[in-house]
């Protein structure tokens, strides 16, 4: 029965069962420890996203258009149209 179980690299019997099951566990614990740790990343680079979008959002409405308006060039300002 189990001690004629052949567990490859881990070996035979109930031995070969235990460190199979071991490194299974291992293999597991490392599984979520990394899906923590890129959880834990993604939660990190949303939070720089949301600070990154809230110094950067501006309503170009509230721009006045008398600051762009071609009306100013060539103004009397600078010693008038004597060219």
């Amino acid at each position: 029965m189990l001690k004629d179980m052949d567990f490859g690299v881990y070996g035979k019997g109930i031995d070969g069962y235990v460190h199979y099951s071991l490194a299974m566990d291992r293999i597991r614990e490392e599984e979520e420890r990394r899906k923590a740790l890129m959880d834990e990343f993604d939660n990190d680079v949303d939070e720089m996203d949301e600070l990154d979008n809230d110094e950067d959002n501006f309503d170009s409405d509230n721009l006045d258009s008398d600051d762009f308006s071609s009306d100013n060039f060539g103004s009397d300002d600078f010693g008038g149209d004597d060219f």
